[in-house]
């Protein structure tokens, strides 16, 4: 009965969370009966909004929600010494997983950035790829 318990509230819980980040989300910013026709620069758009949504609408919020679950397993644990350990993975492994998120969106924007650069007569332009291209601003008719 508790593998049901936890197997449920699991299921709830997910469920619950991407159905209120999706109906903020709006991943797909083009092609729907009230939206623009879908162009390349849509497809920019697209691979922003599920980086923003991977990063701030999804790890954040679990991460948070992980970190109360390790601090009551840590309260409640009444000195077991299994307990005490569970709450000490669960915190260490958020922290590990945040670190990883955002670790890997540094890295990759330092390394486009090294790469992509422009050079004019005013000096070096960096373009940064989490913004829109200048052509391609939001709300644009191609």
């Amino acid at each position: 009965m508790k593998i049901f318990q936890k197997t449920l509230f699991f299921t709830l819980f997910l469920s619950g969370l991407v159905r209120a980040n999706l109906a903020l989300a709006a991943l797909v910013p083009c092609g729907g009966p009230t939206q623009s026709p879908c162009t390349l620069c849509h497809l920019w758009q697209l691979g922003s909004n599920i980086i923003n949504f991977l990063t701030f609408s999804l790890a954040i919020p679990a991460a948070a929600l992980l970190f109360v679950a390790a601090g009551v397993i840590f309260l409640v644990s009444g000195g077991n010494e299994y307990k005490l350990t569970k709450a000490k993975t669960i915190f260490t492994n958020t922290v590990i997983g945040l670190l990883i998120v955002f670790c890997s969106w540094l890295l990759i924007d330092t390394l486009i950035k090294t790469i992509a650069t422009t050079s004019t007569e005013t000096g070096v332009i960096i373009w940064s790829w989490n913004d829109f291209p200048i052509d391609c601003a939001v709300g644009s008719e191609d």
